[in-house]
């Protein structure tokens, strides 16, 4: 869709997908893995969403209206009405498969007709499910067809980059090709998408090959999955305003919408963070012609319904694991596994590591900010988010990161918090919990950030149950803010540590690994535990040592550590909390741990006797020994 559209429509949310399945390169050897064919009486709302409201500067308002979207006669009619509604003069509706069905490479089509009249922009497009790489367009964008209906005969396909765009000097990439009946017959637009090439068609004949120059993300972030979009807008830059010609309703008019992989591409589609406990949670895998799927999940997750078909739902308990799905037919088999990562914090990818997947911007209007990820200076992991507020807005919201879809429960005690720092120390920004529906706030509270990573809080208790979004606001003032690790979670879990990724269920993400001459070790992530393997275990205990740094820890509380050990035969291992930098003070002192062949938990305190640290380090010295060593569940309350 044109830039404009998409800057009112940012992804919401978005999944994982991991695999390994038989099947060859070439298009010979693609499935249909997915479709909808329009054949019902309605919508299915299980794989199709909307948007809802204005967007840019189209003149209409998004619903999910019947009057507006509806399977009628074995297709689906996406009508633009003139008609006053919320301030506006036009409705259309705006259909997506975000969170529901999503594809890396293939052949992805439609068979549409399109409307024959004045004003309008009707659209296949696809928009990226994870934002790795960071809010449009740096991840990419796909306009499989657009269509100015005042250029009667023409369509366009274009991919938008943060290489290639309106803003960058370097135009969008597309071409546009005749269809002298666009309006009047159906027609079959595709994408046909590899590693290295995507190929524009309609009908059979391809009139744009946009090529993957291998220089990075940049100009290709067409290595992640895509969600599909199907739209109708009113007025707009481009088309301009419907006029006394225009015809109402105008409707695009899909007869269906298929997706076909090689099996070596394809995936399951699922949440891939939840919150602990949660409930119905859906995850499909490709469809082969009714194959029967043999779905299995973690041992304290249990499946509720599907089992033995393509789409299950899933009630959570608190362990991460993989979500796997087995499946043949006559043609093929697969074996996917999509890992998801079960958490008190109610926040969805914390710490970026996924890039902006679930989070929300708002800018540059009126406020001025850019809002980019980076990973010098990060406090851990491989990247935290950095916002430079260059103009300031009228209010603190004008420049805003935000989560949304939270659900709280009434009466129950919770603490949204983070980990920042500003280049501009003490700078001023404000963190709210909201209503998502009304705005309505429950809690908020200004921090002046400091030059070093700290922590900040915000406590208060849900007055309702609802959903809730999560808001740091930042457009008061100029500032370059860095943020990272952040959280909402329920107060009486808040002890349970500050440790982050102390399951591994991230993989070593947050921890750090060291050998000091002449030892030699290395350290990998299997199956949920932290394995340091070790040739030569040097002279000394610290000559291996595996930590995790930026931890607060206050001057006069008493904090406890906890974790799971064993190794592979007898011995001692030490263990400590204390300063990330010279003199290297030892906080805890020395902890002296015999591990066994069994694993175990063990657990240690002290009492903070010196000046708080924000920096401070948990650290485990395994060196002095040969014996491989195994850790897991660490937590430090």
């Amino acid at each position: 869709m044109d830039t404009a559209t998409h800057r009112n429509n940012p992804v919401v949310c978005g999944f994982l997908l991991l695999l390994f399945c038989a099947g060859g390169s070439s298009a010979q050897t693609r499935q249909q893995v997915w479709g909808d064919e329009f054949y019902g009486i309605a919508i299915d709302r299980s794989t199709w969403s909307f948007d809802y409201g204005p967007s840019n500067d189209c003149a209409h308002y998004f619903t999910d209206r019947p009057e507006n979207a509806r399977v009628q006669d074995g297709t689906l009619r996406i009508s633009a009405r003139r008609e006053p509604y919320n301030g506006y003069s036009y409705t259309a509706a705006l259909l997506k498969t975000s969170r529901a069905a999503y594809w890396r490479y293939g052949r992805i089509e439609a068979r549409i007709k399109l409307p024959r009249t004045n004003g309008f922009v009707p659209a296949f497009w696809m928009m990226p499910e994870d934002d790795l790489y960071g809010w449009w367009p740096r991840s990419g964008e796909i306009d499989i067809m657009e269509h100015p209906t005042n250029q009667v005969d023409t369509i366009f396909g274009t991919v938008h980059t943060g290489a290639y765009n309106a803003f960058t000097g370097f135009a969008p990439q597309g071409a546009s090709i005749r269809i002298p009946d666009a309006e009047t017959a159906f027609h079959i637009y595709a994408i046909e998408w590899t590693p290295d090439t995507m190929d524009f068609y309609v009908d059979e004949q391809k009139y744009f090959t946009f090529a993957n120059n291998h220089s990075g993300s940049a100009a290709w972030p067409f290595d992640r999955p895509f969600y599909l979009i199907l739209s109708m807008g009113v007025g707009g830059g481009w088309v301009g305003e419907p006029d006394a010609t225009s015809v109402f309703p105008a409707v695009m008019e899909v007869d269906y919408v298929r997706v076909y992989q090689d099996m070596k591409d394809a995936a399951i589609c699922g949440a891939d963070f939840v919150p602990q406990y949660s409930t119905s949670v859906f995850y499909s895998a490709p469809n082969l012609g009714g194959a029967r799927v043999t779905w299995s999940v973690p041992p304290d997750a249990r499946i509720t319904s599907g089992q033995g078909t393509s789409r299950i739902a899933v009630d959570w308990g608190t362990l991460s694991g993989d979500v796997v799905a087995q499946a043949s037919s006559r043609s093929s088999s697969y074996l996917l596994a999509a890992p998801v990562i079960v958490s008190p914090n109610y926040l969805r990818n914390p710490g970026f590591e996924k890039g902006v997947k679930y989070w929300h911007k708002t800018g540059p209007f009126p406020a001025q900010a850019e809002f980019t990820l980076r990973s010098e200076g990060v406090r851990s992991g491989r990247q935290f988010l950095s916002v430079e507020v260059q103009t300031p807005g009228v209010n603190p919201w004008d420049a805003q990161l935000s989560q949304r879809d939270l659900l709280l429960e009434a009466g129950k005690r919770y603490r949204a918090s983070f980990f920042a720092r500003t280049a501009q120390a003490p700078s001023d920004v404000s963190l709210a919990v909201v209503n998502a529906a009304t705005f309505a706030q429950y809690a908020s509270k200004t921090m002046a950030l400091t030059d070093t990573w700290r922590q900040y809080y915000l406590d208060f208790v849900a007055p309702s149950t609802t959903l809730a979004s999560f808001h740091l606001n930042l457009g008061g003032h100029t500032g370059h803010y860095w943020f990272d690790d952040l959280a909402l979670t329920v107060l009486e879990l808040v002890p349970a540590t500050q440790i982050r990724n102390g399951d591994f269920s991230e993989g070593d993400a947050g921890w750090t690994f060291s050998t000091l001459w002449p030892a030699q070790a290395t350290a990998t992530v299997r199956t949920g535990e932290y394995v340091v393997s070790i040739s030569h275990g040097g002279v000394n205990v610290w000559d291996i040592n595996v930590g995790q740094a930026g931890l607060l820890i206050e001057q006069g509380k008493r904090y406890t550590v906890t974790f799971d050990a064993y190794a592979a035969a007898p011995r001692t291992i030490s263990a400590l909390v204390g300063r990330n930098s010279s003199p290297w003070t030892v906080y805890s002192g020395s902890q002296i741990f015999s591990l066994t062949a069994i694993k175990r938990t063990y657990t240690y305190s002290f009492i903070m006797n010196y000046p708080t640290d924000s920096q401070a380090r948990l650290g485990f010295d395994i060196g002095g020994s040969v014996t491989d060593v195994v850790f897991d569940n660490i937590t430090l309350q």
